[in-house]
């Protein structure tokens, strides 16, 4: 079990084995999800990396546009 002290501004330093484990770089971006159990963080995919495989199927910044603007739906 590893352990981390959230700071005054509210933040927190995820444990190496758990960045290494989960690829979690500079730059990624968490989901923080209530369950039973506690509180759930989970990396949101970098949609940029899959850019190539769907750019037959669609136009890169209009997808990104896209899941900007549902993400700040669901804030509201």
């Amino acid at each position: 079990m590893s352990y981390s002290k959230v700071t005054k501004k509210g933040q927190m330093t995820i444990p190496l084995k758990y960045r290494e484990k989960y690829n979690l770089r500079e730059g990624t971006t968490l989901t923080f999800k209530e369950t039973d159990e506690g509180l759930l963080l989970k990396p949101l995919p970098d949609i940029t990396e899959s850019a190539g495989a769907l750019s037959s199927y669609a136009d890169l910044e209009e997808v990104l546009s896209d899941i900007l603007k549902g993400r700040k739906d669901d804030l509201r």
